[in-house]
């Protein structure tokens, strides 16, 4: 069932005319139409590794597209926009971090065609440490010649009403300084992108070297590393960061 589904997929045109076929299909049968599509036959897809998926006409020019959210580690997920050509050939686009698909695909200035609002690590792929999710920030991702560019400083009105009041609260709510951090972390990346403020989080950064604190050590190496041109107090800090990791464990070990 899930490669005859696969099939009837690459084999349907991707328009309004088979739209409501093309939604009745489950995961399984988007898997085994991804693996047809992709050759995969050693770790072939399956449907427990799809989270989400959608179909979606992206630039309202009648060709839907197959979006699919499918997780790429313990914390880690990508966003694939597949989409089909006039002859009926397949591409793809991988972007890294997601969020909820009812979240994710808007219209964000009104013309016509969904912009992609991808949550994205504030962060080196895997240098969180310890073991934990990554603080992201949401960018915005705009068509440009049938593929997706991040373009999230021309979409200032979107950080205005809806990110950055809603930031400034919950930092003002933050339970613990480290989560107060994190928060600070994603403003003053929106901040440094919008360009109303490039060094913006130095000071918080040079606080939190000093601090002592892994989370806090982690938000300074993030900050350090994405304003550039500090590389000693970067480095400082990454050389922190296991002593700090160390410490707080076996506190965590005395407790307990």
């Amino acid at each position: 069932m899930c490669a005859a589904a696969g099939s009837e997929i690459a084999n349907s045109s991707w328009n309004q005319s088979n739209l409501a076929r093309l939604r009745a299909l489950d995961k399984d049968a988007v898997a085994g139409f991804l693996n047809q599509w992709s050759g995969n036959m050693v770790e072939p897809l399956v449907a427990s590794g799809i989270q989400e998926f959608e179909w979606t006409d992206l630039a309202s020019d009648g060709r839907y597209e197959l979006l699919v959210v499918t997780a790429t580690g313990s914390c880690c997920v990508d966003l694939t926009i597949y989409s089909q050509d006039a002859a009926g050939k397949v591409t793809s686009q991988i972007l890294e971090g997601s969020g909820k698909l009812s979240e994710t695909v808007r219209d964000l200035n009104g013309d016509g065609k969904d912009e992609l609002v991808i949550w994205t690590d504030l962060a080196e792929k895997g240098s969180w440490m310890p073991m934990a999710e990554t603080p992201r920030w949401p960018a915005v991702y705009r068509l440009a010649d049938g593929k997706y560019i991040e373009a999230s400083r021309e979409f200032a009105d979107f950080y205005d009403t809806e990110i950055l009041p809603k930031l400034e609260v919950e930092i003002s709510k933050a339970p613990t300084q480290e989560v107060s951090a994190e928060l600070i972390l994603q403003k003053n990346k929106i901040l440094r992108v919008l360009g109303r403020d490039p060094s913006a989080g130095l000071k918080q950064a040079f606080d939190w070297t000093s601090s002592g604190d892994p989370q806090l050590l982690q938000c300074a190496i993030a900050t350090f590393r994405d304003v550039g041109n500090h590389e000693k107090e970067l480095h400082e800090a990454q050389q922190a960061l296991p002593i700090a990791i160390k410490s707080e464990m076996a506190a965590r070990a005395e407790k307990n």
